[in-house]
């Protein structure tokens, strides 16, 4: 009999409300490109180890030597493995950009005295019941858990952006859920105590950009070479935006988890039991597939009728996406997942 209890990332639900297409190749085929590509997933990774490792060991290293240390490594590796010299340029432009961005992240935060580390990229596991009955066990891994000043537990959820935009954080559905489930898991493995209060989750901005070399004045606006204000002046490196979450909105956000479980949860057992034709899973089009989507080339030669199994095993290995990245090893041909 099949294993109803299932395993769930936060990564997979925010795939499927993507595109229920991308979620069946990545989620339930283990779909991982063999291609190695250096882009702003390959930027933002690096930037989380470098921090993880820098607050984890008492802020008092270079943080922007930490982020050569893992992107040099990268980079090297993909050069061993033969990687064309474009693309080995192209990872190098992006390490230069890091070093820049932390550097100047340092500098702007010092050792960050305001934070009072608990535990970073901590994993955690939290059960999804329904109607008494574990369906569920959400696997999450939290960027930082911290206490501020005021002794409120926070998560903190690093994110490198082209532009930082936080508008929408009210109602994101992808941290938010991280904070309902983190408390409880935390809890129980004693880190933070019960009588603690849980504040909700702390976004912290990276801006992918160089910094702004030109002085400033004692209010931080920066100058011509004349000494005048800049009627120009640069867009914010670093922003924290807090989203505090009361007693009634975890409880909003937990019936949305729960939700989610049981909508995955069936479709899996759907076509395991051979009760959906993946060809027929539905697709979302967006003018950003061609740049985001690792399966664009597949996705287009499927819809024009092409027998996609020579590509499928042409272009991908085949992972468990619910182990760490650190932990992922290629799996036989005949791996399924779920």
């Amino acid at each position: 009999m099949r294993q109803q209890v299932r395993q769930l990332r936060r990564g997979e639900v925010a795939d499927f409300k993507r595109c229920p297409k991308m979620w069946y190749w990545r989620w339930r085929k283990g779909y991982v490109p063999k291609a190695k590509q250096f882009g702003a997933l390959e930027l933002g990774s690096w930037v989380h180890l470098a921090l993880a490792d820098w607050y984890s060991s008492g802020r008092q290293g270079d943080l922007s030597g930490i982020f050569h240390t893992y992107a040099t490594y990268a980079i090297n590796s993909a050069a061993i493995e033969g990687a064309p010299d474009h693309l080995i340029e192209q990872a190098e432009e992006l390490l230069s950009l890091g070093e820049e961005m932390l550097t100047a992240y340092q500098n702007f935060y010092g050792e960050d005295p305001t934070i009072d580390v608990i535990e970073a990229e901590i994993p955690l596991e939290f059960s999804i019941s329904v109607d008494g009955a574990i369906i569920a066990i959400h696997k999450l891994k939290p960027d930082l858990v911290f206490r501020d000043r005021k002794g409120f537990v926070w998560l903190m959820e690093h994110k490198t952006a082209k532009s930082i935009r936080t508008e929408h954080l009210a109602i994101d559905n992808q941290a938010r859920p991280y904070g309902v489930m983190a408390e409880p898991a935390l809890r129980k493995l004693g880190l933070i105590k019960h009588s603690e209060q849980f504040a909700g989750i702390m976004y912290n901005f990276l801006r992918k950009g160089l910094p702004d070399m030109r002085p400033v004045d004692d209010k931080g606006r920066s100058l011509n070479q004349n000494g005048t204000v800049s009627k120009k002046q640069p867009a914010p490196m670093f922003v924290r935006k807090p989203i505090r979450m009361t007693s009634k909105a975890k409880l909003i956000t937990l019936g949305r988890i729960q939700e989610d479980a049981i909508i995955l949860s069936g479709l899996t057992e759907a076509l395991h039991r051979k009760e959906i034709d993946p060809q027929r899973i539905s697709k979302t089009p967006h003018y950003s597939c061609p740049r985001m989507c690792p399966f664009f080339a597949m996705c287009v030669a499927e819809e024009e009728g092409t027998d996609i199994r020579l590509m499928e095993r042409a272009l991908y290995v085949r992972r468990d996406p619910y182990l760490y990245e650190e932990e992922s090893t290629e799996e036989r041909p005949g791996f399924e997942i779920g």
